[in-house]
């Protein structure tokens, strides 16, 4: 088994800068993109860790005792392509819904009119 040096800094990398953008940003809109470049990073790590270079497809009949490459992560890489998608559009559709509501992305914003709502009805 081998990996990927470059894809692992690369990974690193995007992980950093993810959360950065969740932790820094109000906006909900770029909030979710730093949520996908943290998907999208471990990924990418999982893809580096896992790189067999040579290996011969798992599908197709080997005829020599080579390298086969291990049809388990990526199988695990697709499961989480497809997770990572369904909760970023459901996350998105609840940004459009207090969007509709508070007219801003601006999380912060939206934190204290909540508040305000809450405190007035209690």
């Amino acid at each position: 088994m081998s990996y990927s040096p470059s894809g692992i800094d690369a990974a690193i990398a995007l992980l950093g800068i993810g959360i950065l953008v969740l932790a820094l940003r109000r906006d909900l809109i770029l909030k979710l993109l730093g949520l996908g470049l943290i998907n999208s990073s471990t990924i990418l790590f999982l893809v580096s860790i896992r790189f067999t270079p040579d290996a011969a497809i798992p599908i197709l009949p080997v005829r020599d005792a080579g390298i086969v490459a291990d049809p388990l992560p990526q199988a695990v890489v697709l499961s989480a392509i497809v997770i990572n998608f369904a909760i970023l559009a459901l996350a998105l559709v609840f940004v459009m819904i207090l969007v509709e509501r508070y007219h801003t992305t601006d999380s912060e914003r939206i934190e204290s009119e909540v508040a305000a709502e809450q405190g007035g009805e209690g």
